[in-house]
């Protein structure tokens, strides 16, 4: 097996299996040895859009199981523990608090209704 079809496969099981990021997944492969133009090719076709959507997903079903208490210092813990969770799988911090803002709102008015 070349180094192209490992990444290849190895991205695709990383991103369905851990929902790591392009960042994260492109340490991987350079700490097992992969060669950075080819880390460069797999990767160049993940776009931002499925990266955000990736985050998006996550943050969801991790809201899915918190509760959320109006007085607002709650809210404040839950943000923290997701942008957390985000960057232990490699988002960058910006996309990582503007994905958990924009769904930590939709949660709250999804659970208003």
């Amino acid at each position: 097996m070349d180094d192209t079809d490992f990444a290849e496969q190895w991205v695709q099981s990383r991103r369905a299996n851990a929902a790591k990021s392009k960042r994260a997944l492109a340490a991987e492969l350079h700490a097992k040895g992969v060669d950075d133009d080819v880390i460069t090719t797999v990767l160049g076709g993940i776009d931002a859009g499925a990266e955000r959507g990736r985050a998006e997903k996550l943050v969801r079903a991790r809201l899915r199981r918190e509760v959320l208490i109006d007085d607002g210092t709650d809210e404040a813990r839950v943000s923290r523990r997701l942008v957390a969770m985000l960057a232990r799988r490699g988002y960058g911090q910006t996309l990582a608090c503007e994905v958990v803002i924009a769904e930590l709102a939709a949660e709250r008015e999804r659970r208003r209704v």
